[in-house]
């Protein structure tokens, strides 16, 4: 991944905005308790996880990514907001280990599944991550 995303990381964005729709709409419903924690896998360049530290500022937040190259875009932008990036492999990471964090009140995956090929087991693996009453979007 950080081969394919080496370069294209840093045009990224800017392409993806006429084709992956939803994505605001996903986070808009998101709705973490205050203070909460909020989980993206597949976090990518941090556009999202950015988006939900405006809407719900007072939430913990976390974003997964395989690809180094992405965080290292993903941190660019974040500084200062207080959001905390990992490199794993989303089907087995400890989040205790990476985070600090057991569990999570919400776990959101915006068009990363399609680029894991077991996406199942991200699936699984997400859903035994959640807190109680956690959501998986």
């Amino acid at each position: 991944m950080d081969a394919m995303y080496r370069h294209e990381r840093h045009i990224y964005d800017l392409t993806r905005k006429y084709y992956l729709l939803g994505r605001d709409r996903l986070i808009a419903e998101l709705d973490p308790p205050r203070g909460g924690t909020v989980l993206e896998i597949g976090c990518g360049t941090g556009r999202n996880l950015l988006a939900v530290r405006r809407r719900y500022p007072e939430a913990r937040l976390y974003g997964l990514d395989i690809s180094e190259a992405m965080l290292i875009t993903a941190r660019a932008h974040s500084l200062g907001q207080d959001i905390t990036y990992a490199r794993a492999d989303a089907v087995d990471f400890d989040p205790q280990a990476l985070f600090g964090e057991a569990s999570f009140d919400r776990i959101f995956i915006s068009y990363a599944l399609s680029m894991i090929p077991s996406w199942q087991g991200v699936l699984a693996s997400a859903a035994g991550m959640l807190a109680p009453g956690g959501e998986l979007h």
